[in-house]
């Protein structure tokens, strides 16, 4: 008997002792080989990192429109500790809520339990995400039905555990985290100027994509305001153990010096255009030369900016600034303005046209069409004769004209708040062919951007002062103080203000009685100039297609707005004129009513004096190339 209680007291002793050596060895794998370890994972389940995410600031038209502005959402989140085992009884509940189909629902929720891969939203483990940028109002019905549900269960008999399960059902089978969306409330319009935002840091802040979204995104996406704390077991934040926090700044407000009623009247006028011609694409921009603040900006097609992937990237293009082209005979001006300040011609000096047909270093250079004759300078603009600027350029010489397309800005980017600008495409006359000047000096052999050209002729539009284009007139604070208020800026004088009153005269005769009769107005006075230029590609000219352009200004005699149209290979028979002209007149007779300007054409009594212009300093012409 003795014997057989020893051998139970050294069994149950050994059994003893190997569980004591086993709970030895466990603690010493858990509290030494494997220390350092579960240290860092209990930091990471203890401390907790939160993003206050800033207030993105709005962009607004130059009266406080809003174009771009941001919305309080939610990010829907599902608990996979609490549908672990209830799929099939919550997929069928929330799906109809988050309009998905409940099949859809239960299997991606199925895929993320089997994986383990959940991603983490406030540093949860096991927070999936369902549904991301749900407004306020639509959350609040899925918050309150969930609220109240039963979830199939006997609320009046239940047990201490199916209120526990109960409680975690209405809490945790969908919780949300604080987002924002930005609301864009007159859908493509300017969409090519404003962009687009996309997802950021951390998953869910916004940041700006495309336009002025993207250039202006450290202005107006702000700060964001980071918390470092401790949280419980499930997962609160234990306030009082806070060991960092900074605060949130909010984002400036962007104001433009786009005028929202001008923009719509462009982008109506080119849709007509669009839709009688259907071009490739159609542009617009509207200046105003004295303080070279861009009014209206335009590019067709466009695309929504609150689904920018709904339209193909090439409808995020702005054609106005990105898009370099051979701009064809509305450099004529540019041209007429070098010879008129170099004192190479006068507006009624004559040249031989030689009807149609010139040879040049046995190259030949035709007037399309056209067999002219004797005719003045004048006549050479207002019929747009290729032979006759031709023969102007060689009296000009390369040097000089080079030098005053580098003095407007024709091969530089103009340095407009958008990205993507080209600096165009010229090439030093060191490398022109011997017949380089005569196609130079028709828009030929060199490329530039429509924004280019308009500001161009915006600076003979301000007298010869050449202005930096304003995309951007103030910023603002988050509370609307004003923060910075941009002031015009003159980049150089171009041309003595005579030559810039000739080059407009001589214009006007292009509206009166050459190519763009099509743009003429009854009450006022208008200077411009047409362009069809054949496009090309490396391989040489394409035939049968163009880019028709027209540029003018009104009134001519002192103007106050400078309107560029281009549209891009439109079909069929087209010119500058015949396509590009008409849409200036649609916009311009409805931009004079819009800021009142008074009609030139007709004698006015009590006429208010216009302010005067920044003087006129030779000291300011400098040749940019020396």
């Amino acid at each position: 008997m003795k014997t057989i209680v020893s051998t139970r007291t050294t069994i149950w002793a050994g059994i003893l002792l190997a569980g004591f050596v086993i709970l030895e060895w466990r603690l010493v794998h858990l509290q030494v080989l494997r220390h350092e370890e579960l240290e860092e994972k209990a930091e990471e389940c203890r401390f907790t990192t939160r993003v206050d995410q800033a207030w993105r600031g709005e962009i607004s038209d130059r009266f406080g429109q809003p174009l771009a502005l941001t919305i309080p959402t939610k990010d829907i989140y599902a608990d996979l500790t609490v549908w672990s085992n209830h799929v099939d009884l919550l997929a069928p509940l929330v799906a109809p809520m988050l309009g998905l189909p409940p099949d859809r629902l239960a299997n991606y929720v199925r895929q993320k339990l089997a994986s383990h891969q959940g991603p983490a939203a406030n540093g949860e483990p096991g927070a999936l995400l369902l549904k991301r940028g749900v407004t306020l109002t639509d959350w609040t019905p899925i918050h309150d039905a969930l609220a109240r549900n039963a979830f199939g269960m006997p609320t009046n008999h239940l047990v201490s555990r199916q209120k526990t399960l109960l409680k975690a059902f209405r809490r945790w089978t969908l919780f949300t985290q604080n987002n924002q969306q930005r609301y864009y409330p007159y859908g493509d319009l300017l969409g090519t100027t404003i962009g687009f935002v996309g997802t950021g840091t951390y998953g869910h802040l916004l940041a700006g994509r495309w336009g002025l979204e993207a250039c202006l995104n450290n202005l107006i996406s702000g700060t964001n305001g980071l918390c470092n704390s401790s949280q419980d077991a499930a997962g609160n934040e234990l306030s009082f153990c806070r060991t960092e926090e900074s605060s949130v700044t909010d984002g400036a407000q962007a104001i433009l010096t786009i005028d929202l009623r001008l923009q719509q009247i462009v982008e109506r006028a080119l849709g007509r255009a669009v839709t009688n011609c259907h071009p490739v694409c159609a542009s617009c921009v509207v200046i105003r030369p004295v303080t070279g603040e861009i009014l209206a900006m335009a590019s067709l097609p466009s695309f929504l900016p609150q689904r920018p992937a709904l339209s193909p990237p090439a409808n995020w293009r702005n054609h106005v600034i990105s898009d370099p082209y051979e701009v064809g005979s509305a450099f004529k001006v540019i041209t007429l303005a070098a010879a008129l300040e170099h004192h190479a011609v006068t507006l009624d000096q004559r040249f031989d046209c030689h009807q149609g047909t010139w040879i040049y270093l046995r190259s030949a250079l035709h007037d399309d069409g056209h067999h002219y004759g004797i005719m003045t300078v004048r006549e050479c603009l207002a019929k747009s004769s290729n032979i006759g600027f031709a023969q102007i350029a060689l009296l000009v010489g390369k040097a000089n004209l080079y030098d005053c397309i580098a003095n407007f800005g024709c091969n530089r980017p103009t340095g407009v708040p958008l990205p993507n600008e080209t600096s165009g495409t010229i090439k030093s006359p060191a490398h022109w062919t011997p017949t380089s000047i005569t196609r130079v000096a028709i828009g030929q052999e060199f490329a530039m951007s429509q924004l280019q050209l308009a500001m161009a002729y915006a600076a003979i539009a301000n007298d010869g002062e050449l202005m930096q284009p304003m995309l951007l007139r103030q910023l603002n604070h988050a509370d609307g103080n004003c923060w910075w208020r941009y002031a015009p800026k003159p980049v150089r004088w171009v041309v003595h203000p005579e030559t810039a009153r000739l080059v407009r005269a001589a214009m006007q005769d292009v509206v009166d009685y050459g190519t763009g009769k099509a743009a003429a107005m009854a009450d006022y006075t208008v200077a411009a100039k047409t362009g069809t230029a054949q496009k090309s590609d490396r391989h040489g000219y394409l035939p049968g297609q163009v880019y028709c352009s027209f540029v003018g200004m009104l009134p001519a005699s002192k103007p106050e707005l400078v309107i560029a149209v281009a549209v891009d290979n439109p079909q069929g028979p087209a010119s500058g004129g015949t396509v590009a002209a008409p849409v200036f007149r649609e916009i311009a007779e409805q931009a004079v009513k819009l800021y009142g300007i008074i009609p030139d054409k007709i004698p006015v009594i009590n006429r208010p004096t216009a302010p005067p212009r920044r003087p006129f300093n030779p000291g300011d012409m400098i040749a940019m190339n020396q």
